[in-house]
């Protein structure tokens, strides 16, 4: 089946296809045919009458009130003004041009680009004069019956005019919630894929740091005990053996998870768990670390995603006792409460000092392990402090409610 390439746009009305160009054509067309039309009343009029009819001054009054509307969507407020004293003029010498709406053009534009206040004030302004030419018309003589022509036309389309800019304005909010709504859409994508790529971040920091933080200690006792006790030295590299294969495998799934729209198969490797930790802590103490690890309270079954998560916690904290510490013990205690799981991890390394940094809970991220496993807390609407200790020694503590919120 074929794939479009292109989004295929609905066809434009055809008046979104006229351009700005063929309406200023078209206006200037109606300015001549009202000329015309209203060129022919008077003719008639002025043949049926005589000349009382003041020809030449309803001549130029014609002018004034045709010639303006070629221009009326540039200037509509100045054009319906001088268009409205033109017919002011016109009406106060009997001539009322019926049948010919000078004044529905450029009040129609004015009505549909102002606010209902304006617009209801400029209907006002001009009623009020053709009505006040009207009554001088009527003092000088009777009026014939079309001279409120332009009174009524003016009218009708102030009402016509304002629903179109109520239907536009209504038209207009549609299209604004529609954009804003695919704004709100274009920034959850954003969101979801920075939480994306911060997950990924923490994922690869744990793994890469802690199997890298144990190689290195490995290899460095591995090489000092290498000539002497080559049987410490085979322990050692079976350990960075282990420590490398868990870290790969690791990397695999995570691999994995991120390919997940590929061909392969997913990693079947299991998530790891809090009862994984008796393994983790086993490394660690094989690289020379005392690890006095508990768990207090009732064990209760929590979600894989938290499972993980107190993992990787402890898997970080133990990691930079290793790498940022001068420490040669840590203690451990998980505690399953009613409505809480608190982690808690001790050690004896005091301050330390890494580049110049003192690892505290005031760093403001100065260690993304600490930023990792704090947002990894937040997840589940926990909260993590890690800080030194008075007299030496430094301490992560966790605390996650175990009514969860999906992460």
């Amino acid at each position: 089946m074929a794939i479009p390439t292109e989004t295929e746009l609905p066809r434009p009305t055809l008046l979104q296809r006229v351009t700005p160009r063929q309406w200023t054509l078209l206006d200037v067309a109606l300015s001549v045919i009202f000329f015309m039309g209203a060129l022919a009343i008077i003719t008639v009029d002025r043949g049926a009458k005589g000349p009382a009819h003041h020809f030449a001054w309803l001549l130029v009054a014609l002018c004034v009130a045709s010639g303006p509307i070629a221009l009326r969507r540039r200037y509509s407020m100045p054009v319906l003004f001088t268009v409205t004293v033109a017919l002011t003029a016109s009406t106060m010498l009997g001539q009322g041009f019926v049948g010919v709406p000078f004044v529905a053009l450029p009040l129609y534009s004015v009505v549909v680009h102002n606010d209902r206040r304006t617009s209801l004030m400029t209907l006002l302004g001009v009623e009020v004069l053709l009505l006040g030419a009207l009554g001088v018309a009527a003092l000088q003589g009777p009026i014939g019956a079309g001279s409120s022509f332009s009174i009524i036309v003016a009218g009708a389309t102030w009402i016509v005019a304002d629903s179109v800019r109520a239907r536009r304005a209504h038209h207009a909010g549609l299209a604004y919630q529609v954009e804003q709504r695919r704004l709100q859409e274009a920034d959850r994508a954003q969101n979801s894929l920075i939480e994306e790529r911060l997950q990924i971040a923490r994922e690869l920091h744990d793994i890469i740091a802690h199997s890298l933080s144990v190689i290195a200690v490995q290899s460095a006792v591995g090489g000092h005990v290498l000539e002497n006790q080559p049987d410490e030295a085979r322990k050692s590299l079976a350990a960075i053996e282990a420590t490398s294969r868990s870290a790969l495998e690791e990397l695999r799934g995570l691999v994995g998870v991120l390919r997940h729209g590929d061909l392969e198969e997913p990693s079947r490797s299991p998530a790891l768990r809090i009862v994984d930790l008796d393994r983790l802590i086993d490394d660690l103490r094989a690289s020379g670390l005392m690890i006095t690890y508990q768990i207090h309270g009732q064990v209760v079954e929590v979600s894989p995603s938290m499972d993980l998560t107190v993992y990787r916690i402890v898997q970080e904290a133990l990691t930079n006792v290793r790498k940022h510490s001068k420490a040669t013990s840590a203690v451990v205690d998980i505690t399953f409460g009613t409505r809480e799981l608190e982690i808690d991890v001790v050690d004896d390394g005091g301050e330390c000092v890494q580049s110049g940094l003192v690892r505290s809970d005031e760093g403001n991220g100065s260690h993304h392990g600490i930023i990792g496993m704090r947002e990894r807390a937040r997840v589940f609407r926990g909260s993590l402090s890690a800080s030194s200790l008075e007299g030496g020694g430094f301490a992560v503590k966790a605390v996650l409610p175990l009514v969860e919120v999906a992460p």
